[in-house]
C-alpha cells in the first residue's frame, strides 16, 4: 500500500522535476525505499509553497523599468473596458441583473463604461504614470462598485464581484500587502453601505437587507484578496527573481577585467539584498589555493570597499570548513557558530545536517544574519559566498535559496569572464612570441646586415663607383622588401574584419594590396561572382590566404602568385601556387603525411582543421610549390 501512495505522490512531483533531471533519482529512490520516496517528494513539494510570511516580506531591491507602471496599467485599462462592455451587454440582453432599478443601473454601467474608455485612451497617450494618478484611478475602481451595489440590489447585487476587479488591479500592480489593504477598504465600503441600508437610503434599495448575504460577500472578498494577492506575489518575486538574475549577469564583460567584473557583480548582488557586506572565497588547484575577495558598504550612500587578498594555507580552513555537499548553503544568527539553516545543492532543506563556523571568522566578522551559498564552477574550482545582514525580508531559508540560485546562475558568467582574458592573454603572449621570432629572425638581421654592407661602403676607399651603386641598389632593394615583410606583418596582426557575404571582394582587395605593397604578381580567380559560407568558414579561408602570402612573400623569393576559389558538388576548393624556392620535399604530401613527419605551414594547418577541410602540398624545389585545401560548404560541428 505504502508502494502505490509513494507511486501517486511521486508521479506528481516527479513531472514538475523531470526538467531538472531528476527521473532517474526518483525511479531509484522508488524502487529501493518507498517510504523515502515518499518524504523526498513531500519534502520537495513543501519547498515549492512558499509561505505567506515570504509573500509579506520585502522583496529583491531591484530597479525596473520607468515604462513598467504604464505598461501595467495599459493592461488593466484593456480589461476594465472589456469588464464595462460586457457588464452592458448582459445586462441589455441577458435575462440577470438587478431585480429593480434597471434604468438606474443601465445608466451607472454607461457611466462606468465611459470612465473605462477615458482611463484607457489616457493611458495610451501617456508614456509615463505618476504615482499620483495610479492611485486616483485604484481610489475610482472601488468607489465605482460601490456606488452601483448600492443603487441596485445592495448585498445582493451581483455587481458585487466589481470589488474583484479592484483587487486584482492592486495585486497586479503591487503586490501582496496593498491587495489586502484594498480587501479591507472594500469590506469596509460594503460595512458603510448596511449601515446606511436602513435609512433614508433604503427606498433606493431592495428591502429586506439580508446580514448573511453581507457577511458572505465580505468573507469572499476577504478571501478572495488575499489568495490574489498572494498569488500575484508569488509571481512578482519569481518574476523580479529572473530579472535580478540578468541584471547581476549582465555586470559580468569581459573588456573591463576580472577585478572589476567582480566587484560590480558583487555590488549589484549586495544591492539586491540591501546587505551590509559581502565576502567571497575562491578556491583554486589541488592543493586548493584560496583567495578572499571582500566588498563592504560604509556609512555614506553609495561608498564601497573592495579589496582581495591571497589567504594563507593556515587560514583555508576558516572559510573552506566542510565540503560542498554538506554545505550548499546554510544560515546563521546572532553571532551563533551552529547553523540554523542548510540547504543542499536542490535547495532542499536539510534538517539531518549542521555547519559550523569557527570562532576565528565570528571574531573577523561578527553578524546578526548570516547567509552562506557555495558553488562549484570546474572540477578544481569552487567558490563560497558569504552575504551578511541582508534586509530582503521573508524566512531566512527562502533568502537563503534565493542566494544560492543566484550565485549559481551568475558564477559561470564571471568564470568565463576568468576563462576568456586567462585565453586573452595566453594568445596574446603566444603572438607577441610570434611576432618577437618573426622579427628577430627576418628584419633584425636584414637590418644588421644593410648596417655592415653600408659600413663597408663608408670606409672602403677603393671601391669602383660602378660597384659602389650596385650595392647601394641592392641594399636599397632589400630595404624595400623588409619593408614589404614588416607590412605585411602588421597586416596579419589586424583583426580580420568583413562580411561573410562578400568574402570574394574581400579577397580580391587583399590581393590587389598585396601585389601593390611587395611587387608581386598577385591574381586571384574565383568562378563565381558570389559564395555563400558560413560565416566562420569565411573568417578563416581569409586567414589561410594572409597567411600564405605571407609564407610566399618571406620563404619562397617566388615573383607570381595564384590563388584560385572553386565551387564545387557539396565543396569548395582554394589552391595557391607561386614560382618560387617550394618545400625541401619533392611531390605531393597529404595532411596526414603532414602532421606525422611535422612538416608544413603551422597556422595553415590549424585553420584547415577547424574548418573540417582536407589539405595537400605539392612542391618541385626550385619551381614553386602548390596547396590545395578541399572543405564542406556547411561545416556540422567546428573542431578547436
Amino acid at each position: 500500500m505504502q508502494f502505490f501512495s509513494a507511486t501517486l505522490v511521486v508521479g506528481s512531483v516527479a513531472k514538475r522535476d523531470r526538467r531538472a533531471g531528476h527521473t532517474a533519482e526518483w525511479t531509484e529512490v522508488l524502487l529501493k525505499n518507498p517510504g523515502a520516496a515518499y518524504n523526498l517528494a513531500a519534502k520537495r513539494r513543501m519547498r515549492a509553497l512558499p509561505s505567506l510570511l515570504d509573500a509579506v516580506g520585502r522583496r529583491l531591491a531591484l530597479r525596473l523599468p520607468d515604462s513598467e507602471p504604464i505598461e501595467v496599467e495599459r493592461v488593466l485599462a484593456v480589461a476594465r473596458a472589456l469588464l464595462a462592455e460586457a457588464s452592458l451587454f448582459a445586462i441589455t440582453f441577458l435575462p440577470t441583473g438587478p431585480t429593480r432599478s434597471v434604468t438606474l443601473a443601465s445608466i451607472l454601467l454607461l457611466l462606468y463604461a465611459g470612465h473605462s474608455l477615458a482611463v484607457f485612451s489616457m493611458v495610451g497617450a501617456r508614456t509615463q504614470m505618476s504615482p499620483g494618478d495610479v492611485l486616483f484611478i485604484h481610489a475610482a475602481d472601488l468607489l465605482w462598485p460601490a456606488v452601483i451595489v448600492m443603487f441596485t440590489n445592495g448585498p445582493n447585487s451581483p455587481f458585487v464581484l466589481y470589488f474583484g476587479f479592484a483587487l486584482l488591479a492592486a495585486a497586479f500592480r503591487w503586490g501582496m500587502i496593498p491587495a489586502l489593504a484594498t480587501t479591507l477598504a472594500a469590506v469596509a465600503l460594503m460595512g458603510l453601505e448596511a449601515a446606511l441600508f436602513k435609512g433614508r437610503l433604503s427606498d433606493w434599495i431592495e428591502p429586506g437587507f439580508n446580514f448573511n448575504t453581507f457577511i458572505m460577500s465580505g468573507a469572499f472578498l476577504a478571501m478572495f484578496g488575499v489568495l490574489v494577492g498572494y498569488l500575484a506575489e508569488i509571481e512578482k518575486r519569481g518574476r523580479w527573481q529572473a530579472l535580478s538574475i540578468g541584471q547581476v549577469s549582465s555586470k559580468a564583460r569581459v573588456e573591463i577585467g576580472l577585478k572589476a567584473t567582480l566587484q560590480a557583480t558583487l555590488q549589484e548582488l549586495l544591492g539586491l539584498f540591501d546587505g551590509r557586506q559581502l565576502l567571497v572565497v575562491v578556491s583554486e588547484g589541488n592543493p586548493p589555493q584560496a583567495y578572499l575577495w571582500q566588498l563592504e558598504v560604509l556609512k555614506r550612500p553609495g561608498d564601497v570597499v573592495f579589496a582581495g587578498q591571497q589567504l594563507d594555507a593556515s587560514e583555508n580552513a576558516i572559510y573552506l570548513f566542510g565540503t560542498l555537499e554538506e554545505c550548499a548553503g546554510a544560515a546563521w544568527r546572532s553571532r551563533n557558530m551552529v547553523s540554523a539553516v542548510v540547504i543542499d545543492k536542490d535547495g532542499a532543506r536539510r534538517r539531518d545536517k549542521q555547519c559550523h563556523l569557527s570562532s576565528e571568522f565570528v571574531a573577523r566578522h561578527p553578524y546578526r544574519l548570516l547567509l552562506m551559498s557555495s558553488v562549484s564552477v570546474a572540477t578544481d574550482v569552487s567558490a563560497r559566498l558569504f552575504m551578511f545582514e541582508p534586509r530582503l525580508g521573508g524566512l531566512a531559508e527562502t533568502q537563503l535559496r534565493i542566494l544560492q540560485d543566484l550565485t549559481s546562475r551568475v558564477a559561470p558568467a564571471v568564470y568565463n569572464v576568468y576563462l576568456l582574458r586567462r585565453l586573452r592573454s595566453r594568445a596574446a603572449a603566444a603572438e607577441r612570441g610570434r611576432v618577437a621570432r618573426e622579427l628577430h629572425d627576418g628584419v633584425v638581421q636584414s637590418l644588421h646586415a644593410i648596417a655592415f654592407r653600408l659600413y663597408a661602403l663608408r670606409t672602403g676607399q677603393t671601391i669602383d663607383p660602378t660597384e659602389r651603386n650596385r650595392e647601394l641598389t641592392e641594399i636599397q632593394q632589400l630595404v624595400q622588401g623588409e619593408a614589404a615583410i614588416l607590412r605585411a606583418l602588421i597586416r596579419q596582426l589586424k583583426p580580420l574584419d568583413f562580411d561573410p557575404r562578400h568574402l570574394v571582394d574581400f579577397l580580391s582587395r587583399m590581393i590587389d594590396q598585396y601585389r601593390y605593397d611587395t611587387g608581386i604578381g598577385a591574381k586571384f580567380v574565383c568562378d563565381v561572382a558570389e559564395v555563400m559560407l558560413p560565416p566562420r568558414t569565411c573568417r578563416e579561408l581569409a586567414g589561410i590566404v594572409q597567411e600564405a602570402l605571407a609564407n610566399v612573400l618571406k620563404h619562397s623569393g617566388a615573383e607570381n602568385v595564384l590563388v584560385r576559389l572553386a565551387l564545387q558538388k557539396g565543396t569548395c576548393s582554394l589552391t595557391i601556387e607561386d614560382d618560387g624556392r617550394g618545400f625541401e620535399f619533392s611531390g605531393k604530401v597529404s595532411y596526414g603525411q603532414l602532421k606525422n613527419s611535422r612538416r608544413g605551414p603551422l597556422a595553415i594547418k590549424e585553420r584547415v582543421r577547424a574548418i573540417g577541410g582536407e589539405l595537400s602540398i605539392e612542391s618541385n624545389p626550385g619551381q614553386g610549390a602548390r596547396l590545395e585545401i578541399i572543405f564542406p560548404r556547411q561545416v556540422e560541428s567546428s573542431i578547436a
